[in-house]
């Protein structure tokens, strides 16, 4: 028998056809995928579920599990805001300890309705005395994960300082017995811990500590939404600290311990670091609008300093004539203050006065609202005076506080990325940030070729830059009228300035702002990336002034939470629907 191979033609039709075919379904396939996916909608869509809460006189907004209502009873019992506050953030850190906790920091503002004054209190973490500003050149990996990462945590301290300075109202020690009780009962994982559990899977496995919490040790998988895990060891530290106070931490009966798992994990922080740390404490820096409020907010490395710049640029320009500028001209504000941020590093550092000059100066914000031009959009960071950049943060969590008197707290705190360090003191059951991580390396450059910011260098005792920006807005007569912040790392400050436009200036309920579809541009990288439910309509407006556009899903977004209260004293409370917090008060 003889076997014929095909000749040379037939072989190339063959090749052919099936060339032709795999293009045809190719195409098919291509265009299957186009159809199906989900389009940007026609019109505005329906709000989310997530009821706002109204109250008469004391509001609390956290981020879930019974929080707000342990804020709210402490204010029942006879605390005021700072008290409530201190206990509804020490239940976040057992219910949301992937964001936050006293392993981390934060950043506060407190309206005081007596004086009518904003003082911010930065209870950031310090890089430690050993730290130096090229630590992570040759490895930037340690500035993550393990003991190197770690930074002076400054959130127990924080809290001991405002309750001797402003709380008092109850005993310290009844601010802890929430949280131990549901440290020691059980806390059910929300769905956003499950996620953050599934984003860093590998991170719970290789530490015993995660894993023993967060492992179920019947099935060997990660917990998930619904089951209840427990934090025994957190528990009878807490019950030490609620009785020796913060000193069992910072130079008392649990510092030693704590700086030997340090060690074991390469930590440089010491006792002495942790006996010299300080809280700031300084009289907010305010802004008039012309609407009449006033911005009030703290001092770098906070970004309030770039959202009072922002909202100082888009004050006489919002709200805008045509569908889709409103949009454009809230991204090239956004730009702007994302420019003059990449100058910025700790104030007791760097000199920060020429930003607050800009701030304050008309013929300035006018020269570079006068650069917003309805039809153009450069592409070029340095266009926007981007000329170096900043590390993007993580993480957070916010909540805000208002008292039957109208003190008022705002509060963003972080461990960083999720779960910080990755590191659970085995002595303390306290999960340690990553936050050497927010500092500047020397010697990087970005996408761009724009170089690291020297203003964020690491040097010891430096907090790094943070886009936390816990704000209060007061009216004309310096009644308090807005607490807003935000978590979602460097998408905070774009998300809080988001909020106060649209409350200042649409005069939404905070409903309507926490509900609308967001937009963000953070300069670099050099794209604005929006969420679902953002109008066709408005999306092409931006195509068509050159803006690159990508669409994103809810959970790579920012999730807010603010209070507002009318003239009427009326408390409005929302959380955010992204991210589902809950909020309480009478």
């Amino acid at each position: 028998m003889i076997i014929r191979l095909p000749s040379k033609r037939c072989s190339f039709l063959i090749g052919l056809v099936l060339l032709m075919t795999t293009a045809v379904l190719f195409i098919f396939y291509s265009l299957n995928i186009v159809k199906n996916e989900i389009q940007d909608p026609e019109f505005p869509e329906p709000p989310s579920s997530l009821p706002m809460g109204v109250y008469s006189k004391v509001g609390v907004v956290s981020n879930g599990g019974p929080c707000s209502q342990i804020g709210v009873d402490v204010m029942a019992r006879g605390g005021n805001a700072i008290d409530a506050a201190i206990a509804t953030l020490l239940c976040d850190g057992a219910v949301c300890p992937q964001q936050m906790g006293i392993g981390g920091g934060f950043i506060m503002s407190i309206y005081n309705a007596t004086t009518k004054k904003v003082t911010s209190i930065n209870a950031r973490e310090t890089a430690p005395a050993a730290a130096n500003t090229y630590m992570f050149v040759n490895d930037p990996i340690k500035s993550m994960h393990g003991g190197l990462a770690v930074a002076i945590p400054g959130a127990l301290k924080g809290y001991s300082t405002i309750y001797n300075l402003y709380g008092g109202g109850v005993r310290w020690e009844t601010l802890f017995d929430p949280t131990i009780k549901l440290c020691e009962e059980g806390i059910t994982v929300s769905g956003h811990l499950d996620t953050s559990l599934k984003f860093d899977e590998e991170l719970i496995h290789n530490d015993t500590m995660l894993r023993n919490i967060f492992i179920d040790e019947n099935s060997g998988y990660l917990k998930t939404a619904g089951d209840t895990y427990k934090l025994p060891k957190l528990a009878e530290t807490l019950k030490i600290i609620a009785i020796e106070g913060v000193k069992a931490i910072y130079n008392g009966s649990l510092t030693s311990k704590l700086i030997h798992d340090l060690r074991k994990v390469n930590g440089i922080i010491t006792n002495k670091d942790l006996a010299d740390y300080k809280v700031e404490i300084e009289e907010s820096f305010s802004v008039n609008l012309t609407s009449g409020h006033t911005i009030h907010m703290g001092p770098p490395p906070g970004s309030g300093i770039i959202l009072a710049y922002i909202l100082r640029i888009l004050d006489g320009i919002l709200p805008a004539p045509d569908v889709g500028l409103a949009e454009h001209r809230l991204v090239e504000a956004f730009k702007f203050g994302y420019g003059e941020r990449s100058h910025l590093g700790d104030h007791q550092f760097v000199n920060v006065s020429q930003i607050y000059n800009k701030v304050n100066s008309d013929s300035y914000i006018k020269s570079i609202r006068d650069k917003i031009l309805d039809n153009f959009t450069s592409l070029d960071p340095r266009y926007y005076g981007g000329d170096f950049y900043t590390p993007e943060d993580h993480g957070t969590a916010n909540i805000v506080v208002t008292d039957s008197m109208g003190n008022t707290v705002v509060c963003t705190s972080t461990v960083n990325t999720f779960f910080g360090s990755g590191f659970m003191s085995p002595s303390t059951g306290i999960i340690l940030n990553n936050q050497m991580n927010d500092f500047s390396t020397p010697g990087v450059t970005n996408f761009y070729g724009i170089p690291s910011s020297p203003a964020n260098y690491i040097k010891p005792g430096k907090r790094p830059m943070s886009s936390m920006c816990p704000t209060i807005f007061t009216d004309t007569n310096g009644d308090f009228v807005l607490g807003a912040g935000a978590a979602g790392g460097s998408k905070i400050t774009l998300t809080t300035a988001y909020m106060a436009a649209h409350k200042l200036w649409y005069n939404n309920t905070l409903k309507e702002v926490l509900d609308k579809p967001r937009i963000y541009h953070q300069l670099v990288p050099m794209e604005i990336r929006y969420e679902y439910r953002t109008t066709k309509n408005v999306v092409q407006k931006l195509k068509d002034i050159g803006h690159p556009v990508t669409r994103m899903n809810y959970t790579q977004g920012s999730a807010a939470s603010a209070i507002s209260r009318s003239p009427t004293g009326m408390i409005e409370a929302m959380s955010d629907f992204r991210r589902p917090g809950n909020t309480s008060g009478y």
